[in-house]
């Protein structure tokens, strides 16, 4: 068996291309034993993934890979992360990424104030942290050396076996035994002969090794929308990224047959994966809230306070229309809300509310708290829930395991107001801004993709016109269908994949009957990767189609070159059709590479990405 301990999902923005439920999707299909999402200074993704795992009964690891800020000839330098993931040798020496992986509360505790600590402390977009602010916050935490930017790769290219071992020695002064050196195959000669040297390193100082696939999409067939997103994040063209593209299409979520092909010479590093799986027992799930303390009279509890609090709300309330409806609802409510211990909660909102109403701001509470007869009597909701015959249960049961979710608007001129009413009261530890993550829609999908294939703005804004405001994926269908008869016929190559399916081989491939459904697949796959796979020879996919298979070299930029002057002189031929041609092309694309908005945009964007 296996567990992959090192994957990037969407929330490694603009580097991962597979949301947290696609990968957790994969990994059951693929029978592994556990997997680890390991995004980049980031846990924005760790609630999905971990909802997803614990639906699909999947061992669901919570970790990251920290960006580490190294002291370079006694000065404080940062890493510089415009160089390509995919380059082995000369890296910057003062890049440094560390794979953490929680083991216990503690641990999950440590990695947030680490992420914490790394984004708060360093200007906007450039999160890390110091060694010596690693050494304070490594309990409870499992540590793997990383992709080819860890410390350890670094040192033993920049200084041989011994820069490396002493490197490796540092990790060991802060995590104790709690360390693995971290080997990968991506079929890349240069990595596989660092990986041979990383194992010499570790035995050398007696610390085990372990596999990863340093994972940043679920299935083989997404590597062009994760070069497409790579092209994003530069800036630049699908043509003109060069080097700065992955070498090939290795870098997705492979089961144990694979894996152990891979490394049949010697399987240690496979079962320290299960090993490492089985220590980290931590789940997000463990976690339970701790609110703040609400400050008390004297001998009273919050429970009676609550309710002299609801008592003296239902007198200004009802009044004398009170009847005894009124408080058998009242008495059901605090009695869920007692047995729940939720009290406390309450007069935390009750006392924000409180603050506003005395200082002229308006705000209103709204969603479902407007059920509930104890906020109403708060002074919290406007809506009477009994005269309206509103259902109690539908913002409280016992059958619920998380809080209540009172929404509250506030004025929008005195909202800062209120919030700092709210750190003061509460403290800051207590308190934080919930922050979004910005997603593609239909017409931002399109305008970058067809920037990325090189389209003119013109195009772009052309292809813009019939897309859909919100789904990417609709959007997509409707560029293909955009495109009708003599159109499709003078497309030739450029028809991409509207003949195929999404994630299928092109067309010429699925027409033969001795052609693979999945060339990936693990049961024929081999100890160089998929069956019948070279390097330069790739299997046919969506970009081979549009003339932008990634082969190493000049040979991609000459044949994609080649492929767009044949594409003008088509389009050139038939006027009427070139933009329409444009629409199918790119519609194509917008498809495969955005997968109907799952993916982060790139004014989302912020942080350093690593391989």
């Amino acid at each position: 068996m296996y567990a992959e301990l090192h994957c990037h999902s969407t929330f490694s923005l603009l580097d991962g291309a597979s949301d947290p439920e696609r990968l957790v999707e994969r990994a059951v299909e693929l029978g592994l034993s556990a997997l680890a999402l390991t995004d980049h200074d980031d846990l924005g993704g760790a609630v999905r993934f971990a909802t997803a795992a614990k639906e699909a009964g999947l061992v669901g690891i919570i970790g990251a890979e920290l960006t580490i800020e190294l002291m370079v000839d006694g000065r404080r330098q940062m890493a510089d992360d415009s160089r390509p993931p995919s380059t082995i040798h000369h890296l910057p020496s003062t890049i440094s990424h560390l794979v953490l992986l929680a083991e216990s509360r503690d641990g999950y505790a440590n990695l947030s104030s680490l992420i914490t600590r790394a984004r708060m402390d360093n200007p906007r977009g450039t999160p890390r942290v110091s060694l010596d602010t690693l050494a304070r916050h490594a309990d409870g935490l499992y540590a793997l050396t990383g992709c080819a930017r860890g410390a350890v790769p670094q040192a033993l290219l920049r200084g041989g076996r011994d820069a490396a071992c002493e490197s490796l020695a540092t990790l060991l002064d802060i995590f104790g035994r709690r360390v693995s050196v971290e080997v990968w195959d991506h079929a890349v000669p240069e990595e596989r002969e660092l990986a041979r040297e990383l194992i010499a390193v570790a035995r050398a100082l007696d610390v085990p090794w372990v596999v990863t696939n340093d994972v940043h999409y679920a299935r083989a067939t997404q590597r062009l929308a994760h070069d497409v997103l790579c092209a994003l994040r530069h800036g630049q063209t699908l043509e003109d990224m060069g080097t700065r593209l992955r070498p090939n299409g290795e870098w997705y979520l492979k089961g144990h047959a694979q894996m152990r092909r891979r490394w049949q010479d010697d399987d240690a590093g496979i079962r320290q994966t299960l090993a490492i799986a089985e220590r980290c027992a931590f789940r997000l799930q463990d976690l339970k809230p701790r609110l703040p303390h609400f400050t008390l009279p004297p001998g009273v509890s919050e429970d009676e306070y609550l309710a002299r609090l609801v008592e003296g709300g239902a007198a200004e309330r009802w009044g004398w229309r009170r009847t005894a409806r009124h408080d058998k609802q009242l008495e059901h409510e605090l009695a869920l809300i007692a047995k729940l211990g939720l009290a406390g909660y309450f007069l935390i909102v009750w006392d924000i509310v409180r603050f506003a109403r005395r200082d002229g701001i308006l705000c209103q509470g709204r969603g479902s708290a407007a059920n509930s007869a104890v906020c109403y009597c708060l002074g919290i909701t406007a809506v009477d829930p009994i005269k309206l015959e509103l259902l109690f249960e539908r913002f409280l049961s016992e059958e619920r395991t998380e809080a209540p979710d009172i929404d509250i608007d506030f004025a929008h001129r005195d909202r800062e107001r209120v919030l700092q009413y709210v750190y003061e009261r509460y403290g800051r530890e207590h308190a934080a801004m919930v922050c979004e993550h910005i997603t593609w829609r239909g017409r931002s999908a399109v305008r970058d993709a067809a920037r990325v294939l090189g389209f003119s703005p013109q195009q772009a804004e052309e292809l813009a016109l019939v897309a859909d405001r919100f789904s990417a994926r609709r959007t997509a269908e409707a560029l293909r269908q955009s495109a009708e008869g003599p159109v499709r016929e003078a497309l030739g190559p450029l028809r991409g994949p509207a003949a195929a399916s999404r994630t299928g081989p092109s067309a010429s491939a699925s027409a033969s009957p001795a052609a693979p459904a999945d060339p990936f697949a693990p049961e024929i796959a081999d100890v160089m990767g998929p069956a019948n796979y070279h390097k330069r020879a790739a299997v046919p996919s969506v970009a081979d189609r549009l003339g932008m298979q990634f082969m190493p070299g000049t040979q991609a930029y000459q044949r994609m070159r080649e492929e767009r002057e044949a594409h003008r002189r088509v389009a050139a031929s038939v006027a009427a059709g070139a933009v329409a041609a444009s629409v199918v092309a790119a519609g194509a694309v917008v498809e495969d590479a955005v997968a109907d908005g799952d993916v982060p945009s790139r004014e989302a964007a912020a942080g350093p990405q690593s391989g």
